[in-house]
């Protein structure tokens, strides 16, 4: 069974669960790799957290049987995985923009969320330049924090000195971005780092790698195009599903050789370990 495959089978899962729960161990079976991996490819392909959607696909039903059942709204709520009216009150709103009890009094517009179906679509005309290198072991230091999504951990170190600090240690600014998996709320556990491999202090966290097999990628172009999202994107909907390579489980590695935002350009290798 191919990813794309996979990826089908977790939205039948969902479909089939919308009720109950959706378990970790159910969803690393059907995708034949650890839930953090799939979550984090899940994010990169539809933009989204997983739980985001799973959030999304249940507050959509719940407006369907605000609408077309008599049912009690703590028991859609409840139905739902809200273990409280003021809960699902105030996730129903965020959603829809209004209150559960308000959808049956002036049959408003409520927000629809539909169930995803994945498929290749590859064109010919495209194509993808990627190397395979083997690295011996190394060290990074950088900073690690867990942020809604990875961009917020860069946003840290560029505000509060670090990247500065680190500079002054290392002789240049942190250049990598570990991915280290997302969690059950979608949040991204994201280190800014650079290469070292003699540090002795304790300002910053330390990973080692161990010598390993890589994927190398490159995006460059215009960073308004969004171009590391799409190769990304690339990566994940068409290189790894029609490929016999696989994501590892080490974290992913963007290496930011080139990010000048008043030109408008970007660099960025994407390490992927396998």
């Amino acid at each position: 069974m191919d990813w794309t495959a996979r990826l089908n089978k977790v939205m039948d899962y969902v479909e089939e669960n919308i009720h109950g729960e959706i378990a970790e161990e159910e969803i690393s079976r059907i995708t034949a790799c650890p839930y953090t991996m799939f979550q984090s490819s899940f994010s990169q392909i539809v933009g989204i957290p997983f739980s985001e959607y799973v959030r999304r696909r249940r507050l959509t039903m719940a407006a369907y049987e605000l609408l077309n059942t008599n049912r009690k709204i703590i028991d859609i709520a409840m139905d739902y995985g809200y273990q409280s009216d003021d809960a699902f009150r105030v996730a129903f709103k965020n959603l829809h923009g209004i209150n559960p009890a308000e959808v049956r009094k002036a049959n408003p517009p409520l927000v629809f969320y539909c169930r995803l179906d994945f498929e290749i679509n590859i064109k010919g005309v495209d194509k993808m330049n990627y190397s395979v290198v083997e690295k011996d072991a190394f060290q990074v230091i950088g900073i690690r924090r867990i942020t809604p999504y990875g961009g917020g951990t860069w946003a840290i170190v560029k505000s509060d000195g670090s990247n500065d600090r680190i500079r002054d240690l290392t002789g240049s600014f942190f250049d990598l971005g570990l991915c280290f998996g997302f969690d059950e709320k979608g949040n991204n556990d994201y280190m800014c780092a650079i290469e070292c491999s003699d540090y002795q202090g304790d300002e910053y966290s330390v990973y080692q790698y161990p010598a390993t097999t890589w994927l190398k990628f490159e995006a460059k172009g215009k960073i308004s195009d969004n171009t590391l999202g799409s190769v990304w994107q690339q990566i994940n909907n068409e290189f790894l599903p029609s490929s016999k390579f696989h994501k590892g489980p080490l974290p992913t590695i963007e290496k930011y050789v080139l990010w000048n935002d008043a030109e408008d350009i970007c660099l960025v290798e994407i390490w992927i370990p396998q």
